[in-house]
C-alpha cells in the first residue's frame, strides 16, 4: 500500500456522473449541488470521465465516457475548463475532496494518442487491438513502451497541479505493475496526500486475461500502488445477494470477513452497493428492507460509496452511452433516505471504524451482528434481513441503550437482543 490511510474507512464518496446529474448536464449542474451533496455527508466527490469521447465505433449517440478521445481536454457538453476551476474551487471550499476518473488501459479507435503514437499500442496483426471482445470502441494501450509511460505521467501531473485530490483508475487491475509503480511515485512528489482508488476488477476476470496472456494483478499487488480498491474481489457473492440472485447474507459477509486476512493489514476498500456498471440497489429492494442494506453496506469496513441518486432510491441504471438523467424523489418521503444516509456517513466518523478490530458473527443465515474493538471502545451493529423479529446474541453488558441510527432506546436482557425491521448500532466505552 502506497502508505496508512486509514482514516478513509471514516469517509463517504458520493460519484457523480456529469452528463447524467442534472438537467444542464454539466460541471454547473454538480457545482450548485454541493451543499446537498456536502449535508448529504460526502467527503469525496468522484467525477466520471467528462473528457472528449471518441467517434469511431461509438456506442450509442453520446457514446461512453469511457472511450477517450483527449485526456488532456473537457468535452463542451460536460463545460470549460473554468467550470471544472469553479466546481473544484467551490468543492474545496466545503471540505470537499475531488478525484477525477482516468481510464488508462485504453483510448477511443481516433483517440489523439493513435492519431499520434500508433506504436504505444496493443496490436494483433499489425493493427491496433483490444483484449476484452465486447469493448469495440476502444483500443489497449501497450505499457512496454517506456515513452507512453512518460507521457501519461506527464498527464496525470498536470491535473494534480490544477488541483485534484486523486483518481479513480478504471480497470486498473489490467495496466502493468510497473507502470503503476513510476506513477506513483511521480505523483506522490507533487502531492504526498493524493488518493488512489483503483477499479479492480473480478477474480474471475483476472483469470480469464491471464490466460489470454494478459499480466493482469491481484488485488494483494494492487494495494502495493493504490489507497483504496473495489470490492470486485467478492462480486459474486455481494451481487447474489444485494441483486436479489439466490444468495444469502451469510455467504457475502463470509467474503467480506475473509479480507480481513487476505489483504494489508491497512487495505481499504470502496463499499459500494451499486455503481455505474452495476444495476441500482432500489431496483430489488425497497422500504425498511433497502434502508437495512445501506446500515449494513457503511458499516462494514471500508469507504461509503454513494452513486448519486441513490439517496432517493432511484431504481433506473443509467444508460452508459446515451443523455439519461436521474429523476430525483426528494418529494417523495417514502424514497428520499437523504438524512438517512447523512445519520449514518455521520456515525462512520466516529474514530471506531477506522481504529477497531472488525468482526463478523452470522445468526443464521440472515442476520450479521458486526462489531468494531480497540482498547477504549466498542460498537456492535446488528443487521436482519428475516421478515420477523429475531433474537440475537451479543456481546454487552445487559442494560439499556441508544441506537445510534434511529434515536431509539433498547435493551440487551440476558445477553440477548432483540431487532426487527430496523438496524441497531451501538457504541460504549470500555
Amino acid at each position: 500500500m502506497i502508505c496508512d490511510k486509514a482514516y478513509l474507512n471514516n469517509q463517504t464518496i458520493y460519484q457523480v456522473f456529469v452528463r447524467q446529474f442534472s438537467p444542464k448536464h454539466d460541471f454547473n449542474g454538480v457545482t450548485k449541488q454541493l451543499d446537498r451533496i456536502k449535508a448529504l455527508g460526502a467527503d469525496i466527490l468522484y467525477l466520471m470521465p467528462f473528457y472528449p469521447i471518441g467517434k469511431v465505433n461509438r456506442k450509442g449517440e453520446v457514446g461512453s465516457p469511457y472511450a477517450i478521445y483527449d485526456y488532456t481536454k473537457i468535452d463542451p457538453m460536460n463545460g470549460t475548463e473554468q467550470d471544472f476551476a469553479n466546481l473544484l474551487n467551490e468543492a474545496h471550499k466545503r471540505g470537499l475532496k475531488v478525484i477525477i476518473d482516468m481510464v488508462l488501459n485504453h483510448t477511443s479507435r481516433d483517440s489523439v494518442l493513435l492519431q499520434q503514437h500508433e506504436d504505444w499500442f496493443y496490436h494483433v496483426n499489425g493493427k491496433p487491438a483490444n483484449k476484452v471482445g465486447d469493448w469495440g470502441d476502444v483500443y489497449d494501450l501497450d505499457y512496454s513502451k517506456q515513452e507512453l509511460c512518460d507521457k501519461i505521467i506527464d498527464i496525470l501531473s498536470v491535473w494534480v497541479k490544477k488541483g485534484v485530490d486523486g483518481f479513480r483508475m478504471d480497470v486498473c487491475s489490467l495496466v502493468p505493475a510497473l507502470f503503476w509503480k513510476q506513477a506513483v511515485d511521480a505523483l506522490h512528489k507533487i502531492n504526498p496526500n493524493l488518493i488512489m482508488l483503483g477499479e479492480s476488477v473480478e477474480i474471475n476476470f483476472v483469470r480469464e486475461l491471464r490466460r489470454l496472456g494478459c499480466n493482469a494483478m491481484s488485488d494483494g499487488e494492487a494495494y502495493n500502488y493504490f489507497d483504496l480498491l473495489y470490492v470486485y474481489d467478492i462480486h459474486d457473492t455481494q451481487s447474489a445477494f444485494v441483486e436479489r440472485k439466490g444468495g444469502s447474507l451469510g455467504a457475502w459477509l463470509k467474503d467480506v470477513l475473509n479480507q480481513e486476512g487476505r489483504y494489508p493489514i491497512n487495505y481499504v476498500k470502496a463499499r459500494y452497493l451499486d455503481n455505474h456498471d452495476r444495476e441500482r440497489a432500489a431496483k430489488f429492494w425497497s422500504g425498511d428492507k433497502l434502508k437495512m442494506l445501506w446500515a449494513l453496506n457503511f458499516y462494514l469496513k471500508g469507504t461509503a460509496f454513494v452513486y448519486a441518486g441513490d439517496e432517493t432510491s432511484f431504481d433506473k441504471q443509467n444508460d452508459l452511452f446515451e443523455i439519461d438523467e436521474v429523476k430525483w424523489s426528494f418529494n417523495d418521503a417514502a424514497k428520499d433516505i437523504s438524512a438517512y444516509i447523512a445519520n449514518l456517513a455521520a456515525i462512520k466518523k466516529h474514530d471506531i471504524y477506522s481504529h477497531g478490530f472488525f468482526d463478523i458473527v452470522m445468526q443464521g443465515e440472515q442476520t450479521a451482528v458486526c462489531s468494531y474493538t480497540n482498547k477504549e471502545s466498542l460498537s456492535v451493529g446488528v443487521f436482519n434481513f428475516e421478515d420477523g423479529e429475531v433474537t440475537v446474541g451479543v456481546k454487552l453488558q445487559d442494560g439499556d441503550y441508544k441506537n445510534l441510527i434511529t434515536g431509539k432506546t433498547v435493551t440487551v436482557q440476558d445477553g440477548k437482543l432483540a431487532i426487527g425491521n430496523e438496524p441497531i448500532v451501538i457504541e460504549q466505552k470500555l
